[in-house]
């Protein structure tokens, strides 16, 4: 038992990455498409990646492994259900760890946020008592490996650089945490080049910028707001001056060809725009052309939408005459597009404002729950060592 034990502890640090590494990775956005198989798939899943540790690292060191990532991910599941956020079930992919689909748009204040990611480390912290009571009943260092494993997942998870769980859960202090954390990242990138480490730092990286330019998305969605605006004022004028309009009553289609006539041709503008300014455009260098490009986007995207509405109830004609009905059909769905613009809009603009009280609160915790795996970790160190060195 005594050798099978050192040879788990005695693994090259790239095994100990490799571990880390396949946690981390659980953050990756573009496993959510994964994670709509269904809950059948947790369990299959989670034998399939328990056989594939297993191959690599031994079936004791696989077990320990999967069962921690389990109960880290049960932890952020719990706390979105809290939260009444819906979730997709955890789907574990060998060597990538495991992961829980959330959209993003469901979570609406950086205190959710920081709920639900609290939740994966603080289970986690959870999940190593389990492994101390048992070493401290069989004396096996087993599971003090346990106990270290936990501890050093969690605790790493903890880095304050989002996407990992740390970047979350501070954002509810200030964003401006992420970008020091990526400092913090560059000494350990220039020492060591671990590819892990140069995965977490792009993904922050990429993540942090995304933040930074927060401004420009309102920007453009309330270039889009206008647009709509605009477009629902003439429609309105050729809805309310129908008989007026081009004194042709008899022949209602004439009045939507003009409208669409005047649609496509502003649609044509902006077409032009594009292609005038149509290649790579700088970041901050040439930001005020980059957000104007994206403008000009944004509302061709609009105008082809009503166009192609348009296109498609024009055959209603011959069965409805009155073809303000169609036009007040788009109306009102742009109406309701305004509506969920300014929403979201002010969903980003107050998401990460919390009061001092909630900041406090929110740094005693997270510093509380690193201090309490640092602990575990160093506890579990100090075992290991003092029986490598008895049976030295």
């Amino acid at each position: 038992m005594a050798t099978s034990t050192k040879q788990n502890t005695n693994k090259s640090p790239w095994g100990w990455l490799a571990v880390i590494g396949a946690f981390l990775l659980t953050k990756a956005k573009w496993l959510f498409v994964i994670l709509k198989i269904g809950k059948f798939a947790t369990l299959a899943s989670m034998f399939i990646s328990l056989w594939a540790y297993a191959v690599f690292y031994g079936w004791k060191f696989a077990i320990a492994l999967v069962y921690l990532i389990f109960i880290h991910e049960m932890g952020h599941l719990v706390a979105a259900k809290i939260k009444k956020i819906p979730t997709s079930p955890a789907i574990f992919i060998p060597f990538l760890g495991a992961a829980i689909g959330i959209d993003p748009k469901k979570i609406d204040h950086a205190k959710t946020e920081f709920f639900v990611a609290y939740g994966g480390p603080l289970a986690g912290l959870i999940s190593i008592f389990p492994a101390i009571a048992l070493y401290l009943f069989t004396n096996d260092p087993y599971w003090v490996l346990v106990v270290q494993l936990g501890a050093l997942i969690n605790l790493f998870n903890l880095f304050p650089v989002s996407p990992l769980d740390g970047g979350r859960i501070v954002s509810v202090l200030s964003t401006n945490i992420w970008l020091i954390g990526l400092f913090i990242l560059i000494p350990f990138l220039l020492i060591s080049p671990d590819p892990i480490l140069i995965l977490i730092f792009i993904f922050g990286l990429v993540t942090w910028w995304k933040q930074f330019k927060e401004h420009t998305n309102i920007a453009i969605m309330k270039y889009e707001e206008t647009v709509l605006t605009e477009i629902n004022k003439d429609l309105r004028f050729f809805v309310q001056n129908e008989s007026d309009a081009l004194n042709d009553v008899d022949h209602p289609g004439n009045h939507l060809s003009v409208l669409f006539v005047r649609l496509n041709d502003r649609k044509d503008k902006v077409n032009q725009f594009l292609l005038r300014n149509s290649g790579f455009k700088l970041p901050i260098l040439q930001e005020k052309k980059r957000i104007e490009i994206k403008k000009a986007k944004a509302e061709e995207v609009i105008l082809k939408n009503i166009l192609n509405e348009m296109r498609m109830r024009e055959g209603t004609l011959e069965v409805d005459p009155q073809f303000h009905f169609i036009i007040t059909s788009i109306i009102n769905k742009n109406e309701t597009k305004q509506t969920e613009i300014r929403n979201e809009i002010e969903r980003v603009k107050t998401y990460y404002q919390t009061s001092t009280g909630t900041k406090v609160k929110s740094l005693i915790l997270y510093l509380s729950l690193a201090i309490a795996l640092a602990f575990m970790l160093v506890y579990a160190m100090n075992i290991l060592e003092s029986n490598q060195l008895s049976n030295f």
